[in-house]
């Protein structure tokens, strides 16, 4: 027996890896990266991250799948192998269109749904996509109901924790002419997920799951790459609190459906409602994140009294002198600074040590110094909105 289950296993990683969803998610990442490099430069003149910076955060979350098919599994979640082939057209189409917010758990499971419940009324004439349909409508609807809730869940923790970690800053033109700073980022993710599914492969026996029961089936063990992705960029907020907000509102909303998908196992009409709310309950975030940047004033402007931090270049002095991002510089050496250009005059006062006054995020204010050293970049590693940044007409 536990031969035949290593067998399996190992059958189980080949499919992974012959799966095309990772190759593509894996060329997402770094075209990501790499756009993101050509826009740093242009406003900043230097790049702040490197090119496997989101392919870094795109494999982090590979161990977290292989935790959640613990889950599934005690669930007994089975899926038919043409409802994971639809799963994976619609994934690659969504990230090919290189706009991570599309690849939401709510939009790939909310289509594929639809499609269990739809396509089959109908008929293509063509024998090999009818008979997949027709394999399609065989998914036991609260498995996919359940597997929609889980993985908003787990889109909603990702953009909670992760979201606002080492994102990226940026300079845009207001609408009357002036440098605004704003923080963007841009995630897919990469989640491998143990399921089975129905066809050649063990022999086994599964009335002890608690949900489901199968009875006797043939069914083969897979490692199902699944991906979701999330972009937001906020003008008026540190990313700390604007994107795990976002977070946060997702992960509840991963919880009602969970609720949901619990009622069809007894009301599957319930698959439906779960589908329509989380399609416009991840909408109506999109949304509500959208008027709050509308209506509230940009926090990273040019500021009459100090400046403020944008970015922080990684490995650099200013990395280490413990100042975040969204605290006002208004000291440095002593010296007050309200420009750019003022404070790279006061950095040259002193070229062996640093001093700065900065004012955090509850207006309070402190010092932060430091010693430099020879070889250390001359201007600490602030990126800063410079006032009078001329703009190219053409498109970045």
């Amino acid at each position: 027996m536990f031969e035949a289950w290593g067998i399996e296993l190992l059958k189980a990683i080949g499919r992974f890896f012959i799966h095309p969803v990772p190759y593509v998610i894996v060329a997402v990442a770094l075209l990501l990266g790499y756009m993101r490099i050509k826009r740093e430069r242009y406003d900043f003149h230097i790049r702040v991250y490197d090119i496997f910076h989101e392919l870094r955060f795109a494999i982090q979350p590979m161990l977290m799948g292989l935790a959640l098919s613990i889950f599934t599994i005690g669930l007994g979640v089975i899926i038919p192998f043409s409802t994971i082939f639809f799963i994976s057209i619609i994934t690659v189409l969504l990230a090919l269109t290189l706009r991570p917010k599309w690849l939401s758990a709510s939009f790939i499971f909310g289509v594929t749904i639809l499609a269990i419940l739809v396509l089959p009324q109908f008929t293509t004439g063509v024998s090999l996509i009818d008979d997949q349909i027709q394999s399609m409508a065989t998914t036991h609807i609260p498995s996919i109901t359940f597997l929609l809730a889980t993985f908003v869940i787990v889109e909603g923790l990702l953009i909670w924790k992760q979201g606002s970690r080492l994102t990226t800053p940026q300079l845009e033109k207001s609408k009357r002419g002036l440098p605004v700073g704003a923080h963007e980022t841009s995630r897919v993710w990469l989640i491998p997920l143990f399921l089975f599914l129905p066809g050649t492969g063990l022999q086994s026996t599964v009335e002890w799951w608690p949900v489901f029961s199968y009875g006797e089936q043939t069914f083969s063990l897979w490692i199902v790459p699944f991906a979701l992705g999330f972009s937001q960029r906020s003008y008026t907020a540190v990313p700390k609190q604007a994107f795990a907000l976002t977070g946060r509102q997702i992960f509840a909303l991963g919880i009602v459906l969970f609720l949901l998908a619990v009622g069809t196992i007894w009301v599957e009409w319930l698959t439906l409602a779960a589908v329509i709310l989380a399609i416009v309950g991840k909408e109506l975030i999109t949304y509500m994140g959208r008027k709050r940047e509308e209506e509230a004033p940009p926090i990273f402007v040019h500021r009459d009294k100090g400046l403020i931090v944008l970015g922080i270049i990684p490995n650099s002095v200013a990395e280490k002198m413990n100042v975040e991002i969204g605290e006002i510089i208004l000291k440095v050496n002593g010296m007050t600074v309200s420009s750019v250009q003022q404070y790279y005059e006061a950095l040259q006062s002193n070229r062996a040590f640093c001093k700065l006054q900065v004012l955090d995020e509850n207006n309070e204010l402190r010092f932060e110094q430091r010693a430099l050293y020879e070889g250390e970049h001359h201007e600490l590693g602030f990126l800063l909105v410079q006032e009078g940044k001329r703009w190219k007409k053409e498109a970045v």
